[in-house]
């Protein structure tokens, strides 16, 4: 059962300018990529993320004073496990704990969506070129309810923990790994994908507490990211990754203004820059720490998203 915390009543002039906030919430702390696993192979990484911010990207890309300070908590898992050699790896991804927060005004939690992937390695050389299928799985809370009066359950819907609809993605995986020799001791990674998402009808309340479906446009996505590490002692233990990613919604501006309300609905479109350092600790554990930010963006909280993760992997 998913729980949730009451909101008090709140000014319905600062609900109607709240309804347009939407969050980076397909942001992953980790991918299979173009690298599949090998068989009985495993990767777990279990992060928490922090976003706060008091502006936001509207429905025309512009940004806009939020008029409350929002944040959001997350705990979020991923894991990866080698099914076939080359040919299958399978990924599970869920935001076990999702809080939304307007701050001295209310607050919704619980489970988040989740997301399960399955890859297959196409070529192997000299680049790394694989195929994924990704399907997401309504398991957060597209209407949460709160006791108190219609002011207070309007904000409450504003503030899902899911987004109430299944999607699917199939996406293409470049990649391509060099250095680390004489002439170039430093060592690299690149990563290239490119995806499409399908997604279907979302799931939410109406001011009458009444659930009502909207069809969700599909979107263009992709991340490119590159990784350095330094041959150097104790250096060697880092990789430094940069990254842009991204999602293109072919939601109307028209559309997205009526759906910024869900938190997690239609017309969602961002450019973001991403950095991270990833460290090994000993053996297969492993930390990372990270941060991004859009640079143009659509229905997102315009705001740096602050991550921290520990790794694994056998």
């Amino acid at each position: 059962m998913r729980r949730r915390r009451p909101l008090p009543s709140h000014r319905l002039g600062l609900l109607l300018l709240v309804g347009s906030l939407l969050l980076l919430v397909r942001e992953k702390p980790a991918q299979a990529g173009p690298w599949t696993r090998d068989r009985g192979h495993l990767f777990v990484s279990l992060a928490y993320s922090r976003i706060a911010a008091d502006r936001l990207f509207g429905a025309d890309f512009r940004i806009v004073p939020l008029g409350a300070s929002y944040e959001q908590h997350a705990l979020q898992a991923y894991a990866e496990l080698g099914l076939v050699n080359r040919f299958l790896t399978m990924s599970f991804e869920s935001q076990l704990f999702r809080y939304n927060a307007l701050l001295n005004q209310g607050a919704t939690y619980g489970l988040g969506d989740l997301r399960l992937g399955f890859w297959s390695g196409l070529v192997t050389a000299p680049l790394r070129l694989t195929a994924a299928f990704l399907i997401g799985v309504p398991s957060g809370d597209p209407a949460p309810f709160a006791s108190g009066d219609d002011e207070a359950q309007l904000i409450a819907r504003s503030l899902p923990t899911g987004d109430g609809e299944v999607d699917f993605e199939p996406r293409l995986s470049l990649g391509y790994s060099f250095g680390g020799v004489r002439r170039w001791p430093l060592q690299h990674y690149m990563v290239i994908e490119a995806g499409y998402w399908i997604r279907t009808q979302g799931r939410s309340r109406n001011p009458r507490g009444q659930f009502v479906t909207s069809d969700f446009a599909d979107a263009f996505t992709y991340r490119a990211e590159l990784g350095t590490k330094l041959p150097f002692r104790v250096l060697e233990r880092f990789w430094i990754i940069l990254r842009m990613s991204g999602v293109e919604s072919f939601a109307s501006d028209i559309a997205a203004s009526f759906t910024c309300a869900t938190g997690l609905g239609n017309g969602v479109s961002y450019n973001a820059y991403g950095f991270e350092i990833a460290a090994r600790i000993v053996r297969g554990l492993g930390a990372n720490f990270g941060l991004d930010s859009a640079l143009r963006a659509r229905c997102v909280a315009a705001g740096v998203n602050l991550k921290a993760g520990l790794t694994y992997e056998f």
